[in-house]
């Protein structure tokens, strides 16, 4: 017997007699939200988890494509470590100042090789796009999907996701305005104040809310990407619209969550980091493998976050209305027909005499003969 789905089981719930309107069921009527808000991070970890197929095939995409874009950059880095005596301090350890002084010699250049990176990268942007509705599809059915049905999911909705990406540079695009704004505040700060450290004091404090609303705005756009999955939706601006009311009134918990994420990455990351900065530029295996555990801690890190996103909005569903039943169906009765007291008058006009008179001798003689 195949499971209900999670909308169907919210109105089986229902008491008899509840109203099923939709103006009733609006999702920013608090009455009728279940009541599901408990804790994502732990269950978002373990659907990463159970389906890791996902993480390590999106791994697999970056570390091929990243390989195809910086192997041109890598080859030109190689040939100038060769001929240069920074490549000697750079094999002992890593010196980020002298790095930065190699990379900017006309010799090297390095950023000439930009365009092969950034072809690549939008390689992997299309992928991501494609494959995008199908890891939200496999979170929200929870089960694994085959391949016919894994693609079947990331078509149906690549389109509608590609115009779901279109409104999110819309509020990407206010929020680099606002970190504009907080970095020329911090240069105003550093011309004009004598104490130290003043103008990175300014520029922390002026990034911290920019990135909490970050974090917010990826927190929205993952709703609408569950929500679009779940209600079958490819009208994008109205999710963008509805999604917008969940995150702001209900959607708290989850932010929650993918704070504490980020904080993790964030931890994570400097740590390798570390160990990487003190690893001596000889051994190439173990910075290969410290660079590449990085990436695969983001990749995870995002995924844990649309986990979470769709952990929350299955128990948070929105309600929708049950399909219309239609009427029982009866027989058609046909009212008896009233009696007519006296004569039943002819419904034609009366036939003159001669038409109405019996035929004449002459005529069966005619037709005798």
């Amino acid at each position: 017997m195949a499971k209900p789905h999670f909308h169907e089981s919210y109105f089986a719930e229902l008491k008899p007699g509840a109203s099923t309107d939709v103006r009733d069921l609006a999702v920013n009527r608090k009455t009728n939200l279940p009541s599901g808000n408990k804790g994502v991070l732990g269950p978002g970890f373990a659907l990463v988890i159970r389906h890791q197929r996902i993480l390590w095939w999106v791994f697999a995409a970056n570390f091929v494509l990243g390989g195809l874009g910086a192997s041109s950059a890598a080859r030109a880095l190689g040939h100038a470590l060769h001929h240069n005596l920074a490549g000697e301090k750079l094999t002992n350890t890593f010196d980020l100042g002298i790095f930065a002084e190699l990379v900017t010699q006309p010799d090297v250049k390095l950023f000439g090789h930009s365009g092969g990176i950034a072809v690549f990268a939008g390689i992997y942007v299309l992928f991501l796009l494609f494959a995008t509705p199908g890891i939200v599809s496999v979170y929200m059915e929870d089960r694994r999907f085959t391949t016919g049905e894994f693609c079947q999911a990331a078509g149906s909705y690549f389109w509608a996701f590609v115009r779901l990406a279109l409104w999110s540079l819309i509020p990407f695009i206010l929020l680099d305005t606002l970190f504009q704004m907080v970095k020329a505040l911090s240069d105003y700060v550093d011309e004009r104040v004598a104490v130290d450290q003043a103008a990175f004091c300014a520029l922390v404090i002026g990034i911290v809310p920019v990135l909490l609303l970050l974090v917010w705005v990826r927190l929205w756009f993952d709703l609408a990407q569950a929500r679009a999955v779940s209600l079958k939706t490819r009208d994008m601006r109205r999710n963008v619209a509805r999604t917008f009311g969940i995150a702001v009134r209900h959607a708290w918990r989850g932010y929650g969550a993918y704070l504490l994420i980020c904080i993790f990455v964030s931890i994570a990351t400097a740590l390798v980091l570390l160990m990487w900065s003190r690893t001596p530029g000889r051994a190439v295996w173990l910075t290969f493998v410290l660079l590449e555990i990085i990436m695969l801690t983001h990749i995870f890190g995002r995924l844990w976050q649309k986990a979470c996103a769709t952990t929350w909005y299955r128990l948070n569903p929105e309600p929708v209305p049950p399909p219309p039943v239609p009427p029982p169906w009866e027989p058609y009765r046909q009212a008896p027909a009233e009696q007519a007291s006296g004569s039943v008058q002819d419904v034609d006009a009366p036939l003159s005499a001669e038409v109405e008179a019996p035929p004449s001798e002459e005529l069966n003689q005619s037709q005798q003969s």
